[in-house]
């Protein structure tokens, strides 16, 4: 007599796949100690805020975004986002493209020192009258990890 192997119902394989995809999303990455934001920051020393954002200012632009809000303190870039963050957050019928914006601080951390820190958002309808931001996961920190790391090598901090 042959004996079959039984089969999990679906629904308790999809209840095991939602705990470990939480599991995973959940405890992936832990924020920079000392970043307000708890995404992605860096301290720079011997700068100044006005010095901190013209470098800030570059490597955003080099690296594809547009400067929408140019500021001392306060910066805010833009761009288009990939196929995959359109999969991720936007339409699955790509009429609408998502565009990522990355809100960033230069912020008093200690004597002659600033942390610059960022956060980044995927824009769906970007320039609508109800365009809607979600932030981008933390799995995400890592890119805009790179970049402020960028600007502190720059002005000579790391």
């Amino acid at each position: 007599m042959k004996t079959r192997a039984r089969k999990a119902p679906l629904h308790v394989l999809a209840g095991l796949l939602a705990v470990s995809l939480a599991a995973f999303l959940g405890g992936c990455s832990s924020p920079e100690k000392g970043s307000s934001s708890g995404f992605a920051a860096v301290t720079i020393a011997g700068n100044t805020p006005g010095q901190i954002s013209e470098a800030a200012i570059a490597v955003f632009t080099e690296a594809g975004y547009t400067v929408v809000v140019p500021g001392r303190t306060r910066l805010v870039f833009e761009k288009q986002g990939s196929s995959m963050n359109n999969l991720a957050y936007g339409s699955w019928l790509g009429d609408t493209p998502v565009w990522i914006r990355v809100r960033a601080s230069v912020v008093p951390a200690g004597e002659a020192t600033y942390r610059l820190e960022c956060r980044a958002w995927m824009v769906r309808d970007h320039g609508a009258n109800l365009e809607e931001e979600v932030k981008a996961s933390s799995l995400a920190r890592g890119t805009y990890q790179k970049l402020l790391d960028e600007v502190a090598r720059r002005l000579g901090s790391r």
